[in-house]
């Protein structure tokens, strides 16, 4: 849940008695600070659809050959269409001299169109095309079926790319690039050639009726809140880091991390944010498949820096300790380097650059202060629970965890939701107890769309 400053939430222990969440609250850490900036624009787009070939491009059906013409006005590539002249060769043919080629072949050598005819590097005409038998348009030239753009099943551009694997306009010819030019090399559709490359639209579906009705009071009752106070959540940190997210460690315990700990921290935190962030992949334009982490920074105790001195040299060692803290003096990072203090996610201020800057906190110690029963409290700055929890876990997914992380998008604890309030079938990581797995629910997924189709508005991704 969340208070005036700071939104956290809490897993409470089995038999725990269970409370509000002001027994549960995040942290003091960097309470009061409301820091400026904003989120930033669109990244990793893609071409959209639509392009490739316009209708009529590169030849109409059965044109570019009626009786060994190779080519009749229009034939070889209609007006605008099939080249960069208005016809599919000179003097509106397919080919040289009005012909389709030699002898009612589709074009010998250069036929089908000279330079800039019928389409670049002899396309539209070639091999046999631009006026045999009525060609100069058949499957696979100039531009009918699937070729120049006409659109066939996944050709001239997707709901969401400009084209794939080089569709749109299928071998490189025969296609309209802009204005009818005929296609150029790799035209119709490659890498979003073939069209104008432009921003993903995306498509939002409804939640099925089943969750439906939890996705929006969820998102009325405290999760629209939440994402409009503070920019710092996990979808903010994905947008802005380009598909990253960084980690600093604050070891808190009074044993020593384990090589295994070290080497397996960025690995164990990679698989539990992607238990989440899968269930975005392909949907909406989100434009990630998988989500990278890597640790950034480790902090500990002064006097405990042999411990971590065999880290790699990318991850900064900090021994500052924070005297506002519970229990008092706990090992922090730099507030310069900390995406919760930095809602621009610049850091200039950052010791070593800005490639250190830490977008979530990893907080492990001994034991969780305060009691109430809580296993782990999670919220925008990152979590906390006891080393030894958080050790046991790794390598596996965790419910434990990922409840916390989901308090990392903005989603709440329903410990004091009312009765009367609709609940998702087949339960939610965010509600303990509803679900028997240890990954998000259909419920939760439907609730991570629905904030990232709100923020995509909000931060005018």
């Amino acid at each position: 849940m969340r208070n005036s400053r700071i939104f956290a939430g809490c897993l409470l222990l089995a038999g725990a008695t269970v409370f509000g969440l002001g027994g549960c609250e995040a942290p003091a850490e960097g309470e009061g600070s409301k820091p400026d900036g904003s989120a930033g624009g669109r990244t990793g787009t893609e071409a959209r659809g639509g392009s490739g070939g316009g209708a009529g491009t590169g030849g109409t059906s059965g044109s570019g050959g009626s009786a060994s013409s190779g080519g009749s006005v229009g034939a070889g590539g209609t007006s605008a269409g099939g080249g960069a002249g208005e016809t599919g060769g000179q003097n509106g043919t397919g080919g040289v001299s009005a012909t389709g080629g030699r002898s009612d072949m589709g074009g010998s050598t250069a036929s089908g169109g000279s330079a800039q005819i019928g389409g670049a590097t002899g396309t539209a005409g070639r091999s046999g095309t631009g006026g045999r038998s009525g060609r100069g348009g058949a499957v696979g030239t100039g531009g009918s079926a699937g070729v120049g753009g006409s659109g066939a099943t996944g050709t001239g551009g997707t709901r969401r790319t400009g084209g794939v694997t080089g569709a749109g306009g299928g071998v490189p010819m025969g296609g309209t690039q802009a204005q009818g030019t005929g296609g150029g090399t790799s035209s119709g559709g490659a890498t979003g050639s073939g069209g104008s490359s432009g921003p993903c639209t995306p498509v939002w579906e409804d939640p099925p009726s089943s969750v439906a009705a939890w996705v929006d009071a969820s998102w009325n009752e405290q999760l629209g809140a939440n994402v409009k106070s503070r920019k710092d959540w996990l979808l903010d940190s994905v947008i802005l880091g380009k598909g990253q997210i960084n980690l600093c460690v604050r070891w808190g315990a009074t044993t020593a991390p384990s090589a295994s700990v070290k080497s397996n921290m960025a690995s164990s935190a990679e698989r539990w944010f992607n238990d989440w962030f899968e269930k975005l992949a392909g949907y909406a334009c989100f434009p990630y498949s998988h989500i990278t982490v890597k640790v950034t920074g480790w902090a500990v105790r002064p006097g405990n820096e042999a411990w971590v001195s065999d880290l790699d040299s990318s991850i900064k060692v900090y021994t500052e300790t924070d005297p506002g803290s519970d229990p008092k003096n706990e090992p922090k990072c730099p507030d310069a380097c900390s995406f919760f203090t930095n809602w621009s996610h610049t850091f200039p201020d950052c010791p070593g650059g800005e490639a250190f800057h830490h977008d979530y906190w990893i907080w492990l110690d001994d034991n969780l202060p305060g009691g109430g029963g809580a296993a782990a409290v999670g919220g925008d700055w990152g979590l906390r629970m006891p080393a030894s929890s958080f050790v046991n876990a790794m390598g596996k997914s965790s419910s434990v965890i990922e409840h916390e992380m989901g308090h990392g998008f903005g989603f709440q604890d329903y410990y004091d939701w009312p009765a009367s309030s609709p609940r998702p079938e087949g339960g939610s990581l965010m509600i303990i107890g509803s679900s028997s797995g240890s990954t998000p629910t259909v419920g939760d997924q439907w609730l991570l769309r629905r904030t990232w189709e709100e923020m995509t508005s909000l931060r005018g991704w």
